[in-house]
């Protein structure tokens, strides 16, 4: 995620002072480092450090740094660890040229072999720094700063935005090309950052950039560029009304609502990291175990029971699905040296995940360990034999939105590859299911959080006044349903209970009633055998909800429209993405209308390191 600041001044020497102000204000973008690059009397002088924006602050005097420019960049670790080396922003080959990025290059590998083959100074593990030294080759060969930024594009591959600067010109450049950056004007100086927030602090004149785009920042001008041709864009200020504190979560009520608003983004940026060098050594650790153990807690439990889904009808391989605390007295004397354990954890310090990996470190004839983890710099991601970053971002609300969405996106990708290399599907099937992630997931998953979101809301209010409830799913909808109803027993207090739907007749059914509502999550596949389930319950007086494609079949299972969320037409394979969007916001407005923060439920946490 990170976030980035730069400003020029016209007058001002206090440059750290003010940055360290602005960048207060992305603090939700990323706390895993900060550093601070100021220009003064043409020289940049850059601090940087692991720790907090107050910590290092604190640490370094960031806010004493003086100069009339610079940029400040606050981390949120994916490429490479957070250590001091890979904080930034960042030096090119020399101390000239500096700057910083938020967002992912996809070709990191790649491009950075490349950059230190033709002879470049490459510090650290960090994709950011390959921004400013494809800036820095493109100078080399053109002198000219501007063009040095616009070409800098056709090297770099990903959803990025950078700043960029030289400490013999008194101009920043910053790029948009698929991650956030945002501009403002003030009196006396100009600013560029990766969200809003940052620009008020100075000035609620602000110019929004799209991608494919560039800007120049000098001490009284923002001037917008188009990267494709270089032609100069008319682009005036505009008059922001959002106040400070609303403008952190992206002008949403909550953090919450933004994070499920972002999951279209997290769809591009992890099925990046998927496609890029090290899914090999994933693969070859799934293929050369024998057993194969999913471990995790909580949403990630239950994106890891979609998970096993996916791994038995497109790889056909079994994943044995457990609970972290369950695993070691249920699994744990049965591992021997060919097992694999896929360890999966938002935070990667949850204690029951850590409690599995350091069973398995303990002792070498109990395989080896996969995390799936979103904290870089964790102690899951350390301690594994290899890992996978979700590159969701910092979450900052408590219930997971968009870290189960991308866990289920792994899984997904995972599947179709391994599939076709074990025979399990052809090449053409496996190409069209990485395509339609690829393709259509993101688009198909913005149309979901339009098409649903309205229709959510009018459900909720029917809803508030029940305390009890059931979510069922049946097939590849099965760890969608639990989750759909875990969320709304974290944020709505409401005890929903997910479960099985052919399982429901085994004792919940006398729990039906007149009114008694039931949400059933399905898909065209399966739907045949959900009407069996529909109809078990409404013969009984209860109310069913349907969430999933619409089916003139399923219509007649439902009382009005309103409790139908219908997700837009795709495939088995997308359903249990999409499906879990309509139950994500059904959630949200639920607890809204209860007057329930959904950010901060009574006694949750993010982290649980406790056993």
């Amino acid at each position: 995620m990170c976030g980035i600041t730069g400003i020029v001044s016209m007058n001002r020497n206090n440059i750290g002072e003010v940055l360290v102000k602005c960048s207060r204000k992305l603090t939700y973008r990323g706390y895993d480092s900060v550093g601070l690059a100021a220009v003064h009397n043409g020289k940049v002088e850059l601090r940087k450090e692991v720790g907090t924006i107050d910590e290092v602050d604190k640490l370094l005097g960031l806010s004493k740094m003086l100069g009339d420019r610079g940029i400040s960049q606050l981390r949120w670790a994916t490429y490479g660890a957070p250590t001091r080396i890979n904080a930034q922003p960042h030096f090119a080959c020399d101390d000239i040229l500096f700057g910083a990025h938020n967002g992912n290059i996809h070709n990191y590998v790649e491009y950075r072999q490349e950059l230190v083959d033709a002879g470049h100074i490459v510090r650290s593990e960090n994709d950011g720094e390959l921004c400013v030294h494809a800036v820095d080759k493109y100078y080399e060969q053109t002198a000219d700063m501007f063009e040095a930024v616009r070409l800098s594009i056709r090297d770099l591959k990903g959803a990025y935005a950078y700043t960029v600067g030289r400490a013999d010109m008194e101009e920043l450049y910053a790029v948009k090309m698929g991650s956030s950056l945002v501009a403002g004007l003030a009196e006396h100086d100009t600013i560029v950052s990766s969200d809003l927030p940052s620009i008020l602090p100075l000035t609620n004149n602000v110019v929004y950039l799209q991608d494919g785009e560039m800007l120049r920042l000098t001490p009284n001008d923002v001037e917008v560029f188009r990267i494709e041709d270089g032609r100069h864009l008319d682009r005036p200020p505009e008059t922001s009304t959002v106040d400070e504190q609303a403008a952190e979560k992206g002008g949403y009520p909550h953090f919450m609502l933004k994070e499920i608003n972002e999951q279209p983004k997290v769809a591009e940026d992890v099925l990046g990291v998927l496609q890029g060098s090290k899914t090999e050594k994933w693969l070859k650790m799934i293929e050369d175990a024998s057993r194969h153990f999913l471990v995790a807690c909580g949403t990630s439990y239950h994106a890891g029971i979609v998970g096993t889904y996916y791994f038995n009808k497109y790889a056909g391989i079994p994943l044995i699905p457990a609970i972290g605390g369950q695993f070691i007295p249920m699994y744990g004397n049965t591992l021997t040296d060919d097992s694999l354990s896929i360890l999966v954890s938002q935070s990667g310090e949850t204690k029951d995940i850590i409690n599995v990996l350091n069973l398995a470190k303990e002792n070498s004839s109990f395989g080896k360990t996969l995390g799936i983890v979103n904290v870089i710099g964790s102690t899951l991601m350390f301690g594994a034999d290899a890992y996978i970053p979700m590159a969701c971002g910092y979450e900052v609300s408590v219930p997971a939105t968009k870290t189960y969405y991308s866990q289920v996106i792994i899984f997904a990708y995972l599947a179709a590859l391994l599939g076709e290399r074990n025979g399990t599907l052809d090449s053409s099937e496996a190409k069209a299911c990485i395509d339609t992630l690829s393709r259509d997931l993101p688009r198909l998953t913005q149309d979901t959080i339009n098409r649903t979101g309205i229709h959510a809301k009018d459900l909720a209010r029917t809803l508030v006044d029940f305390k009890d409830m059931y979510c069922l799913g049946y097939g590849f909808t099965d760890g969608v349903a639990q989750e759909g109803a875990l969320k709304i027993k974290e944020i709505a207090y409401n005890h929903c209970e997910g479960m099985y739907s052919s399982e429901f007749k085994h004792g919940p059914l006398s729990i039906i009633q007149d009114g008694y509502p039931v949400i059933f999550v399905t898909t065209r596949e399966n739907s045949w055998m959900v009407i069996n389930h529909l109809s078990e319950v409404r013969v009984r007086g209860g109310r069913t909800i349907i969430v999933g494609e619409y089916e003139d079949k399923l219509r007649h299972y439902v009382d009005s429209g309103k409790d139908y969320l219908v997700v837009p037409a795709s495939n088995l394979f997308l359903n249990p993405l999409l499906n879990v969007i309509p139950l994500q916001l059904l959630s949200y407005f639920l607890s809204v209308d209860l007057g329930i923060n959904p950010d901060m439920p009574r006694n949750l946490s993010k982290t649980l390191t406790v056993d």
